[in-house]
């Protein structure tokens, strides 16, 4: 039982972590679509429109540290997130399906 209470304290912790972490990082609008997801680092491989402020439209690999947001993820399905940058941290979190008509990620070289 104590460790059970434990485990679960370790898990609020992180999350309250990453929370805080969030909100004092600088946060970027993304666009895209999933190319590729890589459970066993937690990376998605997304196709995405420029970030503006940030950088060009491109594909790469962004980590996803909320767990249950990695699982939600489906590779083709179009999405909009926030990239957060801290330092040399980055990370892609807050992702919702992108139900609108096109995306654009399709027409990028």
């Amino acid at each position: 039982m104590t460790c059970l209470a434990l485990a679960l304290l370790l898990a609020g912790c992180s999350s309250s972590k990453t929370q805080e972490s969030a909100a004092s990082a600088k946060q970027y609008q993304l666009r895209g679509e999933i190319m590729s997801l890589d459970p066993s680092g937690h990376v998605a491989t997304i196709k995405h429109e420029e970030i503006k402020g940030f950088m060009g439209a491109m594909t790469m690999g962004y980590p996803i540290k909320d767990p249950a947001e990695f699982s939600k993820l489906t590779v083709g399905e179009p999405i909009t997130a926030t990239v957060y940058v801290s330092g040399d941290d980055m990370w892609v979190g807050n992702i919702q399906k992108d139900s609108g008509k096109d995306s654009g990620t399709a027409k990028q070289p």
